[in-house]
């Protein structure tokens, strides 16, 4: 705090010691429960009704809560609803939109999902800090949701809801929950960049960021090949392609370039490609972490018309995935740009998947509107992080149990009880390793956790797709 004010000391005891609830109402009941599905809460609130309430906290408020006759519940978050929901949403729309958001709507089951009394975007905030060397990122996190993000959800309530002749009967508008992104607690990586963005730290950029930005450049140039369709283009990918000392880089580009020629019969894909290779400039300059796509698309999508390293319809085949997820309700654990999340859409019941990169997320969710997948909800968060209030009858780690880029934080022993929590009773784990290589003289014990929490029913290898694809071990484990 000292950071910003003279004198932080002072500040604090003006908060936690001298503030009084009473000073501002002249009826204040203190309920004491452990949680938001605490009986007694609940009771508490039963016994104010009519009531309308407003919902300051964090978490999931319960059906139960929701659910109860004649009370009506407030909500405002820092996102522009709706189109940015879920946690830390302050710092994901200044990551994504350049600039905060505020909203104000009724609550009901759902994340973020009730009708919107007010919603817009704010003024592009940006803080300056002195002395940054001595400020860490937990420090600025706190700064921001102790003080930032609960001032700018005061001042939107007060100005735009309360401020209105009959600001309870404004009136409302639904929400589409089919555009927009369903936001998480941010991987400290991406915390670490939006803070960057929020608060005017100067610092000098690690080495790192010299192949990024080189990266960025090629993003940037191949970009304008999809405002239209150029015949020049593939002559371009195919000079970088010989270019290129990267094994996987190369096979990248020749992936592009074969894609980009299919577009000149499938012109109806040539806005979407354009929208997808957005959001790949994008992360070339935004996102510090591996790129799996080398440049383009890790996993493939015959329905959008893309080529990957991982060949999609090839797994989905070799591992007869329709028949194991027909009719159920499905959870994808790092589902990449979505293109395996989309190929087994169709036989679902409902699939949920998650992936820590939000620009990845975007390709999803772009594809998922193009192919009118409507029974698919994409999120951008850490499986570590993931807060869902449900089970599913089978979850999909496919590669995911450790990472190349390192951002997975948990244990193994935590990773694979977190899916036993998140399967059904009865319900399945569709595991997939990576390659043996990286995989290493380790394996057995991986099978030997699995095994402690769902019990094996199908081991195999299968041999199929890209050189990325083959050897690497398929489970199907029925939850204990």
């Amino acid at each position: 705090m000292g950071a910003f004010v003279d004198d932080p000391v002072a500040i604090y005891a003006e908060i936690y010691d001298r503030f009084s609830y009473d000073a501002y109402a002249d009826d204040v009941d203190r309920v004491v429960a452990n949680s938001l599905k605490d009986a007694t809460l609940r009771e508490a609130l039963r016994r104010l009704v009519p009531a309308t309430v407003v919902y300051t906290g964090g978490g999931i408020v319960p059906r139960s809560v929701l659910g109860l006759d004649r009370l009506r519940m407030i909500h405002v978050h820092s996102g522009l609803l709706p189109d940015v929901r879920g946690a830390d949403v302050l710092l994901w729309s200044i990551m994504t939109n350049g600039r905060p958001g505020a909203s104000a709507f009724w609550m009901a089951p759902g994340l973020d999902a009730g009708d919107v009394l007010a919603a817009r975007e704010l003024d592009a905030l940006r803080i300056p800090v002195p002395s940054a060397e001595a400020i860490d990122d937990q420090t600025l996190y706190r700064a921001v949701y102790s003080f930032i993000d609960p001032l700018l959800r005061a001042e939107f309530l007060v100005n735009e809801v309360l401020a209105r002749d009959d600001p309870l009967d404004l009136p409302t508008s639904p929400q589409n929950l089919q555009v927009g992104l369903t936001y998480h607690f941010m991987h400290p990586l991406l915390r670490s960049r939006a803070l960057r963005m929020l608060f005017a730290i100067e610092r000098r950029p690690p080495a790192a960021t010299v192949p990024e930005r080189s990266a960025a450049d090629r993003q940037r140039r191949y970009f304008r090949y999809y405002e239209r369709v150029r015949p020049l283009a593939p002559l371009r990918f195919t000079l970088d392609a010989l270019r290129t000392p990267s094994r996987l880089r190369k096979v990248s580009l020749q992936n592009r370039q074969k894609d980009y020629r299919d577009l000149q019969d499938h012109p109806e894909r040539l806005a979407l490609h354009r929208d997808m290779h957005r959001a790949l400039a994008l992360q070339a300059v935004e996102w510090d972490s591996y790129d799996y796509g080398e440049g383009y698309f890790y996993q493939s999508s015959e329905q959008l018309g893309v080529t990957g390293l991982r060949d999609t319809t090839g797994r989905v085949e070799a591992f007869r995935l329709r028949n194991l997820v027909r009719g159920r309700k499905v959870l994808e654990i790092g589902c990449n740009a979505g293109f395996l999340t989309l190929a087994l859409a169709p036989e679902t019941d409902r699939i949920v998947a998650f992936e820590l990169n939000p620009y990845l997320v975007r390709i999803a969710r772009r594809g998922a509107q193009f192919l009118k997948a409507d029974n698919v909800e994409f999120s951008a968060v850490a499986f570590e992080d993931l807060e869902i209030d449900e089970a599913f009858d089978d979850v999909i780690s496919f590669a995911n149990h450790h990472t190349v880029d390192g951002n997975t934080q948990q244990s193994l022993v935590d990773y694979f009880r977190r899916c036993h929590e998140l399967t059904a009773p009865g319900g399945r784990l569709l595991f997939e390793s990576h390659p043996p290589e990286l995989e290493g003289d380790d394996f057995g014990k991986t099978v030997a956790i699995i095994e402690q929490f769902f019990a094996v029913e199908r081991s195999e290898i299968h041999d199929y797709g890209t050189f990325l694809d083959r050897n690497r071990r398929f489970i199907v484990a029925t939850r204990r």
